[in-house]
């Protein structure tokens, strides 16, 4: 996962989750990544990414090669007591229609309230 360079907006920073192809084969992806935060024990914190409203191509992805998309995580402090706030130790990320997930290391606070979307995501797209 990269900041992308430029990314911030008041309250919330936009970052590039890469997701690479490590199998020997060439494979095809479509869609969106599963994000949502998860506290040390990898449990899930509050509500996951919602999706953008943005158009989604299936990708050829050769071996070694990477699609990315992007993320937007608001401040979880932006939404005070209704937000619960707990520490979150990482992101899960899951490809498009996958269920094995990987944890990326993140150490913030999170909204355990499952009313409050902190992170928005979107489709997956050729990585530059």
């Amino acid at each position: 996962m990269q900041d992308q360079l430029g990314g911030g907006a008041a309250g919330s920073v936009y970052r590039t989750l890469r997701l690479t192809n490590t199998s020997e084969q060439t494979c095809t992806v479509e869609g969106y990544p599963g994000v949502s935060f998860v506290d040390a024990a990898g449990a899930q914190i509050g509500a996951p990414a919602a999706r953008e409203d943005s158009a989604v191509v299936p990708l050829s992805v050769d071996p070694g090669s990477s699609v990315s998309a992007v993320l937007q995580q608001t401040n979880a402090q932006n939404y005070g007591e209704q937000c619960d706030l707990a520490p979150a130790a990482g992101l899960r990320v899951y490809p498009p229609g996958a269920t094995d997930s990987i944890v990326l290391p993140q150490e913030l606070p999170a909204c355990s309230a499952d009313s409050i979307v902190l992170m928005h995501v979107g489709p997956l797209q050729p990585a530059y």
